[in-house]
């Protein structure tokens, strides 16, 4: 049996951190069976981050890992459709989405001041006051130092918002009219898409990055049919 550690589900998506989603929509596109288990603190996992899945007695942690693993040891067939360039052009998607989509939506969620509005109450409400004060600082300022070093932070925020708009459109552009990023099924960056564009298209948080993406019908409509097909 495979468990799932993830954050708990919010914002009317099934899981507000794109990398957890990512998790779960690969576990749901390929028709295994877990369990979920789910984790407010982040620090509970053993790379010091969510998610993380226990298969039968070992954990893995990180997203990509993860993946990975359970396709290599269950023998997963979900990108055997693909030819050389199709797995390639799967991994750049993924790595789009993962290393900056993803990125750009943590900046827009925890440090710009309409999204924090929105993410501080959900994730810190319900703290002890004093925790409640100083704990969303302290996340707050170690999601910065860690936008600065991976050099995204120091941009402002109308930079951002060209970047995110490049990512959007190279996306849209590479779906075209199929159903998948994978063609006419998924493959594993269908994962990964969905993981980020659920969270910023069907997410009720309100950021500037998130009604930029709801500006682009064909990943509005791609988030529709992937979630009336696999979270019914």
């Amino acid at each position: 049996m495979i468990t799932l550690f993830q954050f708990p589900r919010a914002f009317d998506v099934p899981n507000p951190s794109p990398f957890c989603l990512k998790v779960e929509t690969f576990l749901r596109l390929t028709g295994l069976e877990y369990q979920v288990k789910a984790v407010a603190n982040p620090g509970k996992g053993p790379k010091g981050k969510l998610p993380f899945i226990k298969l039968d007695a070992e954990v893995i942690a990180d997203s990509a890992i993860i993946l990975r693993s359970l396709s290599e040891r269950l023998g997963l067939t979900l990108d055997s459709h693909l030819d050389a360039a199709g797995r390639g052009r799967s991994l750049a998607i993924t790595r789009l989405c993962d290393e900056h989509l993803a990125p750009l939506m943590v900046y827009f969620r925890w440090l710009d001041d309409e999204g924090w509005a929105q993410v501080k109450p959900a994730f810190f409400g319900r703290l002890p006051a004093p925790l409640r004060l100083l704990v969303p600082r302290l996340v707050q300022g170690k999601i910065r130092k860690s936008l600065q070093a991976q050099g995204l932070g120091r941009h402002n925020r109308d930079e951002l918002l060209t970047f995110a708009r490049e990512d959007l459109q190279a996306l849209s552009d590479l779906l075209g009219a199929a159903p998948y990023f994978g063609g006419v099924q998924p493959c594993s960056a269908d994962a990964a898409a969905y993981g980020v564009l659920a969270n910023l298209i069907l997410c009720t948080v309100q950021t500037p990055l998130g009604r930029l993406a709801r500006e682009f019908p064909s990943l509005v409509a791609y988030c529709e049919r992937l979630r009336d097909k696999f979270w019914a």
